[in-house]
């Protein structure tokens, strides 16, 4: 047994009998008659707690919920906060491996990850410990043990009790109905035409007003939604968030609310007033078209093209393809030839290359429409066959996740301030799942900004010239050196000198007005992320500085070449330092409990999409998809096209995320018990909010 010490400052027993602690609450604290004793008032049980091992390294508990069993005995769930040495752990455990009289130890090992020498880590797993409380609590009894496991760190173990949530919930006969009725013809064909119908609405990134506003109506007036469960507005304020305005504009989300049972509970933990929240996220925006179209022309055309002609290479080509589905004035798909056509299904692209399927062209098919709507009449129907969860449920078509985006719909559901690179978690979220696809864990991060060189206020001969100056920032920035080419094992960082344009020289001139430049950079670790940013930021005036001097005028003057920053984007880095939380496990689970995977090995790779916002904010994620296409291309392009999958894929998929959204969430099962959330009630932030 490890030979431990305990901070006297930190350690108090707890009270000895129920009539000392007054039968206990919910947050730790001791009310009732106290001992004179401090030692003995303070209930240990509730937290604070913190035990050092004979190693150095320091465990401390943080309640997160409390349980009566019986009149006597507790069950009490805490996160732990551990202290690390100065030897690295590279997949740490921790395990509580024994307690005193009267504590027994239900739940006693979380998964650590990766933690640096001397570095302090508060992962998301939990302990359970069942206490009687006649009997006092032996803070000194605890026995952990900190190690490094053999297993790969990306081969989860998934602990039983998310086990048995997910099968409870996959089998309950509430969820069976909803997928029985969604595997209906009827609700296949509504689940086609709404995608249609939608993915028809131009939706550019940062002018998603007219897709949100699509949305809201139809949550109210045809997927059964009363007005104070549609969260967001057509304005783009969403009450509550500390962000509501993004690079000075509006963020047109789409947001609905399936109400839980917590906040009704007598002990239900709140973060200044907002009660916990599990998200399903899919972004609305389109990078095709970049604007909204004129009113002359104010729909997306959806094209269709038989395979044995080849794709597309231009715009006129595509507006020149004269199949193509139509719509009433009321905006709903007429069930024509074209249609008929269209709605064929297909397991893979040979069959439809063989069976007269199309390309059915229009943005936002693959990425992501398709997906996001299904998230949307997957909550009508929970709505529908009175799914009940415990946490509330927030089911949404996020702003701002394409092009220039600058994942402002993210930001502001987790509050998050560019400039100063923090999440407030205003919402209170405590996991997020996205519907982009791919299990990914680890985001990659980015700088991006866009640079105007203008040319002098007051043209005269020998002037700097606008052109110049971009060249020679261009070409300081294409000698930087990467951390990771200055250092052997930093992170892969990366930078690209993107769209270098210049306005054209106007009538009766010979002077180049403006050049604009965009710079990416890139890398999966905030600080090797900055690091790059500090050595590229100063080269954009660098440049100026050398094209002005080259001319003897100085910067600052009418006679020089102005520079202005016109764009700043940010997607925030975040590297998992352990895999294990409870939305990984609920991911995982979801699809043994359904049938689709037995794997519980997770992706080491990085991406960079919506998630990255509520990693770095300290949220869990995962995503999942509840597309299906037999084939499709162009993602991103102005020809971007897909043929339509298997529906009853949908439908399998639906089944998934249902199984995993609720395992976190809790869930009020068909035979009248509770599956209790996985996490506890109060997510994770990197500043608080704002109110």
């Amino acid at each position: 047994m490890k030979t431990m010490k305990f901070k006297p400052t930190l350690i108090a027993a707890a009270c000895i009998a129920i009539t000392a602690c007054g039968g206990g609450s919910s947050n730790g604290t001791v009310s009732g008659a106290a001992a004179d004793d401090t030692k003995t008032a303070l209930a240990v049980i509730g937290g604070g707690t913190s035990t050092v091992l004979a190693d150095g390294r320091e465990v401390t508990l943080k309640m997160v919920s409390e349980t009566r069993v019986n009149r006597n005995v507790y069950d009490y769930v805490y996160n732990i906060v551990l202290k690390n040495n100065a030897t690295a752990l590279t997949n740490g455990v921790a395990t509580l491996t024994g307690a005193g009289n009267g504590t027994t130890v239900l739940k006693g090992t979380v998964p650590l990850g990766e933690v640096e020498a001397s570095g302090t880590v508060s992962p998301y797993g939990t302990i359970t410990l069942r206490h009687d409380r006649a009997v006092a609590f032996n803070a000194g009894a605890l026995v952990w043990s900190v190690t490094n496991s053999t297993a790969p760190v990306n081969r989860l173990s998934i602990p039983t009790d998310v086990a048995s949530a997910a099968s409870k919930i996959a089998n309950d006969p509430q969820v069976r109905a909803l997928l029985d009725e969604q595997s209906t013809p009827a609700m296949t064909k509504y689940r086609w035409n709404t995608f249609l119908e939608l993915v028809r609405v131009p939706s550019p990134s940062r002018e998603e007003y007219r897709s949100a506003a699509e949305i809201h109506s139809r949550m109210v007036n045809e997927w059964g939604f009363s007005p104070s469960e549609v969260m967001t507005r057509n304005d783009g304020f969403l009450a509550g968030s500390d962000v509501n305005i993004v690079d000075g504009l509006p963020v047109y989300n789409a947001c609905v609310q399936i109400k839980g049972s917590y906040s009704s509970r007598p002990d239900a933990q709140s973060y200044k007033g907002q009660f916990p929240k599990v998200v399903l996220e899919g972004h609305i925006d389109v990078v095709n078209p970049e604007t909204q179209p004129p009113a002359s022309d104010p729909w997306n055309h959806i094209k269709l093209q038989p395979y044995a002609q080849a794709v597309v290479e231009t715009p006129a080509q595509l507006a020149a393809i004269p199949a193509e589905l139509a719509f009433n004035t009321a905006g709903r798909i007429v069930e024509d030839a074209n249609y008929n056509v269209a709605s064929q299904w297909f397991a893979n692209s040979t069959a439809a290359q063989n069976g007269g399927g199309v390309r059915i062209y229009v943005p936002g098919y693959i990425d992501m429409m398709s997906s996001t709507v299904n998230g949307f009449l997957l909550a009508s129907a929970m709505k529908r066959h009175g799914i009940k969860p415990v946490y509330d449920i927030w089911v949404c078509g996020s702003a701002g996740e394409e092009g220039k985006g600058n994942l402002a719909g993210m930001k502001q559901l987790y509050g998050f301030e560019q400039d100063l690179g923090t999440g407030s978690n205003p919402l209170n979220v405590v996991a997020n799942f996205g519907l982009e696809g791919g299990g990914i864990l680890n985001f990659l991060g980015s700088y991006r900004y866009e640079m105007k060189f203008s040319a002098p206020t007051n043209p005269g001969p020998n002037q700097p010239s606008a052109v110049e100056a971009m060249a020679a920032t261009i070409a300081r920035i294409a000698d930087v050196k990467t951390p990771d080419e200055l250092r052997p094992g930093a992170p892969r960082t990366t930078y690209t000198v993107g769209r270098a344009s210049c306005e054209p020289v106007p009538a009766g001139s010979t002077v180049v007005p403006s050049c604009s430049l965009e710079v990416d950079m890139r890398s999966p670790k905030v600080e090797t992320l900055n690091e790059i940013r500090d050595v590229i930021v100063p080269l954009f005036q660098a440049g100026v500085t050398a094209e002005n001097a080259r001319v003897g005028v100085a910067n600052g003057t009418p006679q020089g070449i102005g520079l202005q920053q016109m764009w700043y984007g940010l997607r925030p880095a975040y590297v998992a330092t352990s895999y294990d939380s409870p939305a990984t496990y609920a991911g995982l689970q979801s699809a043994i409990a359904t049938g689709q995977s037995t794997s519980t090995t997770v992706s080491t790779g990085s991406s960079s999409i919506n998630d990255n916002v509520p990693a770095n904010t300290g949220i869990p994620t995962y995503q999942f998809s509840l597309n299906s296409t037999a084939a499709g291309a162009g993602t991103h392009a102005f020809w971007e096209w897909a043929t339509r999958g298997n529906p009853a894929t949908e439908v399998s998929k639906m089944h998934r995320v249902l199984t995993g959204i609720l395992t976190v969430a809790g869930f009020h099962a068909a035979d009248g018990t509770i599956v209790q959330p996985a996490t506890g009630p109060i997510g994770r932030r990197t500043r608080e909010a704002a109110r």
